[in-house]
């Protein structure tokens, strides 16, 4: 056994944060139709939704300048209100609910003006759309407006810095007590140029020629002003959702035929034609989302060829692709090598193909391990802090090329000094620690992911060079990590099925055969800190290789529902490599080949397992 330590190199920090809403899901209704293929969801267009009567706001930052007491919001079973109440008469005071930051392009919810007229000066509710951008007010609105004179609906533009907006525009205005005093609000922007809005399910206002200087992110807003003083009055809103768009796209679909949305009923809520490169896109904005419909597509002569097996819940935004079922192709593809070197879930309790030692037993320092249905968790404490300790489960010499774990760092921070774990990849050459690793460190400024190169004597990497880094808190706390190397001059990693690094043109001077490191290593004194392990395998090579294909055609992986998982092209030879590096593998998929017109000539008779280094063959 040797003993090796290889303290961590810090690299700059960045912050990053995420804000999630939570979406809704209406359940689906069955409907049967006669097609030969399916539709199937490929990318959901739904950013957030709120129906704004469960009691919950936490998704909303609530706020205005309205004075002390002369605000109110409550929400219930039958909507959020929020009221607002001026100190003074003619002066302006307001109160809103703000979304968090996001790149949506379409906005709605249902707003009840509950008055027709107030005995003085005004008061207004809408949704606002506006820049995130700390320094302007720019924004586009659909509000209720009522004062002494009555009501009106309208699509206001404004622009201003951050104290308030200075040009307000009126872009389109209702006539006076015209309209319901609840309505439907959908305003569809790109922030730049172009705006649309519905109101009651009516387009009553588009442009794409407009100067909004709105840069996405944005944030919505649902809000009340008023500068009367005489009473506290309130807006209520129903309903809230953002979408990425208020298209729904069909791909694949036969060219010169009819995609349509329809109901339980067979009511066709949208019908649109399919381009000549198989796509449809069809508007559904004027609608209150999510529709429950089924989608269908047509050819040419009117057949009805594809449908969802069920209604479904659409939003704007949404993409489905028509897959047609395999037909059976003349040819036969079969295995003729495996790619696996060896396999281990980590979560049997049986640790006998690794070898667990470091320099933490060697030196006295406390050590743990132990491999339970969660993984193969190792855990090291320094004897003195600032003194390092290591501790790790290698395995035996082995000549794959590629190599990967899953591997949770449990913290965030840690008091004092340093804690890492990692995947390394080293030359089994008994007078070097030249190695490769994917690893996390941690420290009291917070964590971040690493690709490291090393090289050094046996007693310990003498240089370190950090290839890559994320920035600090930036990344999950668990990664699948995927090393790729001939220990040459080769290197690539995947983090999160991610490329994070590639190079052909690296100093490695790590001759095969490699062992493979699962590690952890620390040079804090003050606790016993773990990491935890699962899924490690060990292939030759990321790609999946077919031979005797026909020259100028493709080779797809897919899986059950016909997705393209990976694809590779044909060589003149006949050869083709299909990388599938960035999954956990093995993938569960169909290997079809297609000659130079597109046609299906061979595939795999059934889903097969699939590891980097198989070798497949085409077979009449």
């Amino acid at each position: 056994m040797r003993v090796i330590g290889r303290p961590r190199v810090g690299v700059a920090i960045s912050f990053s944060a995420i804000l999630l809403l939570a979406s809704a899901f209406v359940p689906a209704m069955n409907i049967t139709h006669a097609a030969s293929a399916t539709i199937t969801q490929v990318n959901s267009g739904l950013v957030a939704s709120d129906s704004l009567t469960t009691g919950n706001t936490a998704g909303w930052a609530i706020a205005g300048n309205a004075p002390p007491g002369g605000s109110v919001s409550n929400e219930n079973s039958s909507g959020l209100y929020l009221a607002a109440k001026s100190a003074a008469s003619g002066t302006w005071a307001g109160y809103f609910a703000k979304s968090p930051n996001t790149n949506a392009m379409l906005f709605h919810a249902v707003l009840k003006l509950p008055y027709s007229t107030i005995p003085d000066n005004v008061f207004d509710t809408g949704i606002y759309v506006q820049t995130s951008n700390p320094n302007f007010i720019d924004y586009v609105a659909c509000a209720a407006v009522v004062s002494p004179s009555g009501y009106y609906w309208s699509l206001v533009q404004a622009f201003g810095p951050a104290t308030g907006a200075v040009t307000t525009t009126n872009l389109w205005t209702s006539a006076l007590n015209t309209l319901p005093l609840t309505q439907d609000c959908t305003i569809i922007t790109n922030g730049n140029n172009y705006l649309k809005m519905y109101l009651g399910g009516i387009l009553v206002y588009q442009s794409s020629s407009l100067m909004l200087n709105m840069p996405s992110p944005f944030n919505s807003y649902l809000e009340v002003q008023t500068n009367s003083a005489s009473a506290m009055r309130f807006g209520n809103y129903l309903y809230y959702y953002a979408d990425s768009s208020e298209n729904i796209t069909v791909t694949n679909a036969p060219a010169g035929g009819t995609v349509k949305i329809v109901d339980s009923t067979d009511n066709v809520l949208a019908s649109v034609p399919v381009s000549s490169a198989g796509s449809a896109i069809a508007v559904v904005g004027q609608y209150r989302l999510p529709l429950t419909a089924s989608i269908q597509a047509y050819d040419s002569a009117g057949s009805l060829v594809a449908s969802t097996p069920s209604s479904v819940s659409l939003w704007g935004g949404d993409v489905f692709a028509v897959s047609t079922p395999n037909p059976a192709p003349a040819g036969h593809v079969t295995q003729t090598r495996a790619g696996l070197d060896h396999f281990d879930s980590l979560t049997t309790g049986n640790t006998s193909y690794w070898s667990i030692f470091g320099s933490a037993p060697a030196e006295g320092a406390p050590f743990a391990f132990n491999e339970n249905s969660t993984g193969l968790h190792l855990g090291v404490q320094a004897n003195f802090p600032a003194t390092w300790a290591g501790l790790f489960a290698e395995s035996p010499n082995t000549t794959a090329t590629a190599y990967h774990a899953v591997i949770t760092l449990p913290y965030s921070t840690i008091p004092d000094n340093n804690f890492n774990t990692g995947m390394y990849i080293q030359t089994a050459d008994t007078h070097f620690i030249n190695y490769v690793a994917c690893a996390a460190t941690v420290s009291q400024s917070g964590y971040q992911w690493a690709v490291v190169q090393a090289s050094g004597v046996v007693v310990g990497a003498a240089a370190t060079t950090v290839l890559w880094a994320s920035p600090l808190n930036s990344m999950p706390l668990t990664q699948d990590c995927t090393i790729i190397t001939n220990g040459q001059n080769y290197l690539k990693v995947y983090l999160g099925g991610n490329v994070v690094y590639q190079s052909s043109s690296l100093v490695l001077n790590m001759p095969s055969p490699f062992n493979s490191y699962i590690e952890v290593q620390t040079n804090s004194a003050s606790a016993m800190r773990w990491s935890t392990y699962v899924y490690y395998y060990s292939i030759f090579g990321e790609n999946v290789t077919v031979t005797g294909a026909p020259a100028g055609g493709t080779v797809k992986i897919v899986d059950s529902s016909n997705t393209v998982l990976a694809s590779g092209p044909v060589a003149s030879s006949g050869n083709a490599t299909v990388p599938v590096g960035k999954y956990r593998l093995p993938l569960t998929g169909f290997i079809n080949i297609y000659d130079s017109t597109g046609t299906l000539v061979a595939s795999t008779s059934t889903a097969v397992a699939l590891w980097g280094g198989d070798v497949y063959t085409v077979s009449p």
